[in-house]
């Protein structure tokens, strides 16, 4: 009984998430250059640390935010720096998964189209 007691724990212990795999997608005005997505990119990197994805294009005015690992993003951080850094944020929602480039973001908001106004 002892036995498959250990190997039930084990199993349980190592079959759990370890990491949290999460995104915040959002839609930003006021990028007009390559320069003003670098601002916004460096800045969403400081934030949120080196782990995170960040994915920004200002030509689709969109900007995304990953955590690969445990690590915690929210939304209304996400914001404060779109706006700190002196752009607009539109529609911005949570993406239960890491989003690694532009052709995975514009998926994920045609796949949600509910949650914004532009679809790719």
């Amino acid at each position: 009984m002892k036995k498959f007691l250990l190997i039930f724990i084990t199993t349980l212990i190592f079959s759990t998430p370890l990491k949290t795999e999460e995104a915040i997608v959002g839609t930003v005005d006021g990028m007009f250059c390559i320069a003003c997505q670098e601002h916004l990119q460096t800045a969403l990197k400081e934030e949120f640390g080196e782990q995170a994805v960040i994915t920004v294009s200002w030509e689709d005015g969109l900007a995304v935010v990953s955590i690969p690992s445990k690590g915690k993003i929210t939304e209304k951080a996400f914001k404060k720096v779109v706006e700190n850094e002196g752009f607009k944020y539109g529609e911005v929602a949570k993406a239960p998964k890491v989003i690694e480039n532009l052709d995975e973001v514009k998926t994920f908001i045609n796949e949600n189209s509910n949650l914004f106004k532009v679809t790719f």
